[in-house]
């Protein structure tokens, strides 16, 4: 009996010393290693240079920066570094028209003329300006009425239309186009409103009660500037070279509003919380599109694209060197906002702060391949247009006009103008969708990227293969 029993003792000892032997398990990594990991990933491949910052329940539970803010002399970046935010100066100034109108101190329905005698279009009311409705030509369009060095404003701007374009402008079959005039417009009825400087009555209403410390209104001059300004760059071979702001501009409403990434946090943090403005009024301005997207996300009147849920929204700004991005999600209050000063590639924009969301989730950034993507030269963009088809984001028309300008249509939604960028991407700024062309124009693949939005979609070719 005890003969027996003693190989089945000798393999349970010896069982029992294997499991002993065993290392223990590893624990998952951390939200700060896993932050790390993703920030020094962009930084080895899209030469970021920048600041992250995410939040959750109004609490930053990671931050850093890379990077520097100013070459020669050398200037780190740091989470309080304010940089240039783009188009996220439009948040801001959607917020306030639209507080403004349920204050019942504006009409939506009033008339622009009456509180900025200097606008062109007499026919267009305030209503048409933040939504993209205007067609009011982009601020490039004036250059050749500035010399170089004098201060512009809204109003130089504004009188100087006339000139360029004395009616609306909108492409054949487009109603809605982007446009920063409009937004600095709005900006200024604001003004003309309050009498207080925009700068002064978003100090008064949002800066000071979210706390946001590094947040202001540029001002024309760089000369004039109160903090160390950021610089932009990009790099060319082995070089950095400048990819900056522009002197002079006084045009504030569309853009031209600095903030850090602590900052753009807070700012974030204060929709998500409800601490902006009331629940209803929040509600409201998220409810009511700018435009038909074709899609379950929307830019709302807010200038926010919010899912369909209307819990998740972010907003992208872009200009020469410069990126900012501002995610918040309402149910979690999580955010992540983050700003760079190099070019980051547009590849690379999106894909960021989907992987800084799945560090917040707890979950390894998902693997996605950036495609190599196909020149598509103005003169051959026609062979790339047609119909494609996508599994998740439905149809997407892309047309080409026979002087070369691109446009989209998603869906059963409004048709907007595609802008065409370097690496061969096109955007979509009313969809915020970056699009890109992968194999030869007889048998394309379309990528599609955003926040919202990882696809690829296939074109879908006619009897006898012509392109639909």
């Amino acid at each position: 009996m005890h003969m027996a029993l003693h190989p089945v003792l000798t393999g349970l000892a010896a069982l029992l010393a294997g499991c002993a032997a065993a290392p223990p398990a590893s624990p998952p990594p951390s939200l700060q290693t896993r932050a790390d990991a993703v920030l020094h990933d962009v930084q080895a491949n899209a030469d970021f240079a920048g600041a992250v910052v995410l939040m959750r329940g109004g609490q930053v539970v990671y931050e850093k920066a890379v990077g520097l803010a100013q070459r020669s002399p050398d200037r780190p970046f740091t989470t309080s570094t304010p940089s240039d935010g783009g188009s996220l100066a439009k948040t801001p100034t959607a917020a306030a028209v639209w507080e403004l109108a349920a204050e019942g101190r504006l009409s939506l329905d009033d008339l622009v003329t009456r509180h900025v005698p200097e606008h062109p279009y007499p026919g267009h009311s305030v209503r048409q300006l933040v939504p993209h409705r205007n067609g009011l030509p982009d601020c490039g369009v004036f250059d050749a009425d500035f010399a170089p060095g004098p201060v512009r404003d809204t109003t130089d701007l504004l009188r100087a239309v006339p000139k360029r374009q004395p009616q609306p402008v909108f492409a054949p079959g487009v109603q809605v186009a982007y446009s920063n005039l409009g937004f600095d417009t709005a900006a200024l009825v604001v003004q003309r409103i309050t009498g207080k400087r925009i700068e002064a009555w978003w100090r008064e209403r949002y800066f000071g009660t979210l706390g946001l410390q590094d947040m202001f209104a540029r001002t024309a001059r760089f000369a004039d500037w109160p903090v160390p300004r950021t610089v932009g760059y990009r790099r060319e071979g082995r070089e950095w070279v400048l990819n900056d702001a522009f002197d002079g501009e006084a045009f504030i409403g569309a853009s031209n509003v600095q903030a850090s990434a602590r900052d753009w946090a807070r700012w974030g943090d204060g929709f998500a919380s409800g601490r902006v403005m009331a629940a209803m009024r929040l509600q409201a301005g998220l409810q009511e599109a700018m435009l038909d997207s074709g899609l379950p996300d929307r830019l709302t009147r807010l200038s926010w694209y919010c899912d369909a849920s209307l819990q998740r929204c972010h907003y992208t700004g872009a200009y020469n060197g410069f990126f900012a991005q501002v995610y918040w999600h309402r149910a979690t209050r999580e955010v992540v906002a983050w700003v760079s000063n190099s070019t980051v590639p547009p590849s690379a924009c999106a894909r960021l702060t989907r992987d800084l969301l799945d560090v917040l989730a707890g979950r390894a950034p998902a693997t996605e391949a950036a495609p190599v993507l196909t020149a598509a030269p103005k003169a051959e963009r026609a062979r790339w247009a047609g119909t494609y088809v996508s599994a998740t984001t439905g149809r997407l028309i892309i047309d080409v006009t026979a002087d070369g300008r691109s446009f989209l249509r998603v869906n059963d939604g409004e048709r907007v103008s595609l802008f065409a960028l370097p690496e061969g991407v096109f955007y979509a700024p009313m969809l915020d969708l970056w699009l890109g062309f992968t194999g030869l124009p007889d048998g394309p693949t379309l990528h599609i990227r955003s926040v919202f939005h990882v696809a690829e979609a296939r074109r879908q070719a006619a009897p006898g293969g012509l392109t639909k």
